[in-house]
């Protein structure tokens, strides 16, 4: 009878532990205004954004993040509609930006844009080493 009681516990344990992990995970994910008011920071930051800027540039990530948002939650059947999808969302954001900024601030756009692709290129050859 004690066993039995001990294993209906660690096995509904186990089942609250993985319940509070997976709404750790989902409370983890960012709403689009915080992905775009998290970007805009760094921008303003890297480019020295006057206010005006900065507004205009987190306008056009919010729009991208929420663009990107809905495509994840209603992906169409080919992934590489998908991916099409999500290359013309990113580059409209990217000239969109290019837009708002001057000959100098552009420079350093493009030079911030190539670092993060070139560091998302790193993460993910880190996390699946070719065998």
């Amino acid at each position: 009878m004690k066993k039995l009681i001990l294993v209906i516990s660690f096995i509904t344990g186990l089942g609250v532990i993985a319940n509070a992990q997976a709404l750790s995970n989902a409370a983890q994910q960012k709403s689009p205004e915080q992905r775009a008011a998290h970007i805009t920071k760094a921008i303003q930051k890297q480019l020295n954004l006057s206010q005006d800027q900065a507004q205009q540039v987190n306008a056009a990530f919010l729009t991208q993040a929420t663009r990107m948002d809905s495509l994840r939650s209603n992906p169409s059947g080919d992934k590489k509609a998908n991916q099409l999808a999500t290359h013309s969302i990113l580059i409209g954001t990217e000239k969109q930006v290019l837009t708002i900024l001057n000959d100098t601030q552009k420079q350093q756009f493009m030079t911030w844009v190539k670092m993060r692709k070139q560091k998302r290129v790193e993460k993910r050859s880190a996390q699946n080493p070719i065998q």
